[in-house]
């Protein structure tokens, strides 16, 4: 199981630990909600093969929550300098959880390998 732990801002899975962050820009989505980031919960993550170019705000990698309002996990930064460098840097989302692409591809690697369908739990 992978464990997003929203107090620590990591990610854990199989005894690796990466800085992921659920900063997230105040406001309302498309259909008029309040944005937040992905609220804790069980989910079901699957990755796509990296090194993926969903756009710059994605970076190079991108896993997918399952969750109803498509906050997922992703690298890049549309505001960055360089949003496919390895460590971008940090820039806030719209309510997914953002991690460096190195790391994300890291991870994503570690998902596909394990069957690429894994519980993801979100916690405090």
């Amino acid at each position: 199981m992978i464990t997003f732990c929203k107090s620590t801002q990591t990610i854990t899975y199989k005894g690796h630990s990466w800085e992921c962050r659920d900063a997230f820009f105040e406001g309302q989505n498309e259909a008029g909600e309040d944005r937040y980031s992905l609220p804790i919960g069980t989910y079901t993550a699957s990755a796509e093969t990296p090194p993926c170019d969903n756009g710059p705000g994605y970076g190079t990698f991108y896993i997918e929550t399952g969750d109803s309002r498509e906050r997922d996990i992703h690298g890049g930064g549309s505001a960055l300098p360089e949003p496919y460098a390895d460590r971008q840097g940090w820039y806030p989302t719209l309510g997914c959880l953002r991690m460096q692409n190195i790391d994300g591809q890291e991870l994503s690697y570690f998902m596909i390998d394990d069957g690429n369908e894994i519980k993801l739990e979100v916690i405090a």
